[in-house]
């Protein structure tokens, strides 16, 4: 089964959440991207938390854009999601090398940084960009969503993502949740869910019960008592097709694909977002050479035809001023 992302109501009508279950989303990112043990825990919680925040704010064929820079080792990280459980990301570093804390536990916040920026672009059909932005507090990213929710959008919020890794590297478990407070919360509800918070087994535990997503709710809202209003299928982005990178491959200038065939006999596309790998062999890159060799003749051809428009029109100038 794909993994889910629930979305409920509490029945007071006090708070709405979302909880998602991703640990095959994150094994599978892990794998295409061919990261470590410490870049495998940073992407996959970066990947869960802008989809469950793309899930609490956008609606319709809206997607955003999330750019988190820590200054930590790890670079850059970039997600993107949509509003139908896609979801895609890239850290600049994937190979870092593990960081641990006093506890000997992987030090996220060490490796993502928190003195940077956070930014996310939302894009919406038939309008332009909005692009709100905050500052990094923790770097352990889940801190990072929930203070850009509560100052950026001045929505009351916490978001709780994590990442469990097995001893030999592989994703054991991978979750998060977002609680938000409704205009009827009161004081004495806002701390009940504090207290909570506070007492929530970890993640990876609640994960291995059999209900999923729902064990999480129940853990922060307590069993029954919310209703479930919508149930997201999440997965990563489809990966473009060889043939869309060929077509990018045929907006590089003529001499560029012939140092291709030349130099190297080939070359190798990696995917920014899917890090999956394509492989043009020589004679698939002549192909393509020999349809932009025609394009850059058609368009010599079009600029010498103007020249001599041009030309022609200035002597026709000249013989009118005599």
């Amino acid at each position: 089964m794909a993994d889910q992302l629930i979305k409920v109501i509490t029945k007071d009508e006090a708070f709405r959440a979302f909880a998602v279950d991703g640990t095959k989303l994150v094994q599978e990112a892990a794998s295409s991207h061919e990261t470590s043990r410490l870049a495998t825990v940073v992407l996959g919680r970066a990947l869960l938390a802008t989809e469950i925040l793309a899930q609490a704010t956008l609606k319709g064929e809206e997607r955003l854009n999330v750019k988190m820079a820590g200054r930590g080792p790890i670079g850059q990280i970039v997600t993107e999601a949509d509003t139908k459980g896609a979801v895609r990301g890239y850290v600049s570093n994937p190979e870092i090398e593990p960081i641990v804390n006093d506890d000997n536990q992987l030090n996220v916040a060490g490796a993502v940084g928190n003195n940077g920026s956070f930014q996310v672009t939302k894009f919406a059909p038939y309008s332009n960009p909005y692009i709100g932005q905050s500052i990094m507090v923790s770097g352990e990213i889940g801190d990072d969503f929930t203070y850009y929710l509560t100052h950026s959008e001045q929505i009351p919020s916490v978001i709780g993502v994590g990442v469990t890794m097995n001893p030999d590297n592989t994703v054991k478990a991978a979750g998060g949740f977002l609680v938000q407070a409704l205009p009827g919360a009161s004081d004495d509800q806002l701390t009940g869910l504090n207290e909570k918070l506070q007492k929530m087994p970890a993640l990876a535990t609640l994960l291995g019960n059999k209900k999923g997503p729902l064990a999480i709710l129940d853990a922060i809202l307590g069993e029954q008592k919310y209703s479930q209003l919508q149930s997201v299928s999440i997965g990563l982005a489809a990966e473009p097709s060889k043939d869309a990178y060929a077509a990018q491959l045929a907006t590089l200038p003529s001499h560029e694909i012939q140092a291709m065939i030349d130099e190297d006999g080939g070359a190798e596309v990696r995917g920014k977002f899917s890090g999956k790998r394509h492989q043009f062999s020589a004679h698939e890159l002549d192909v393509i050479l020999q349809d932009v060799l025609k394009r850059e003749a058609q368009q010599k051809n079009e600029e010498a035809q103007d020249d001599d428009s041009d030309a022609a029109n200035s002597a026709d100038e000249k013989n009118k001023l005599c």
